[in-house]
């Protein structure tokens, strides 16, 4: 990851890839987006080093 911006866009695309038992993914863009969008860049900034973006959307999806 070189840029925040692609960290981002690498979380929301492992956030979109999760999928139930069924094989439909498990949250919407929209939805994502917003659970993403309250990271801040700071946040995200701390942990590019020592979270993969799988991490971080698993994180996210915890209910």
């Amino acid at each position: 990851m070189n840029t925040i911006d692609e960290y981002r866009e690498a979380i929301l695309q492992a956030m979109l890839n999760v999928k139930d038992d069924d094989g439909l993914g498990v949250i919407t863009e929209k939805a994502a987006r917003q659970l993403l969008s309250e990271l801040s860049d700071e946040e995200l900034e701390d942990g590019i080093d020592f979270n993969t973006p799988e991490e971080v959307a698993e994180l996210l999806l915890e209910p």
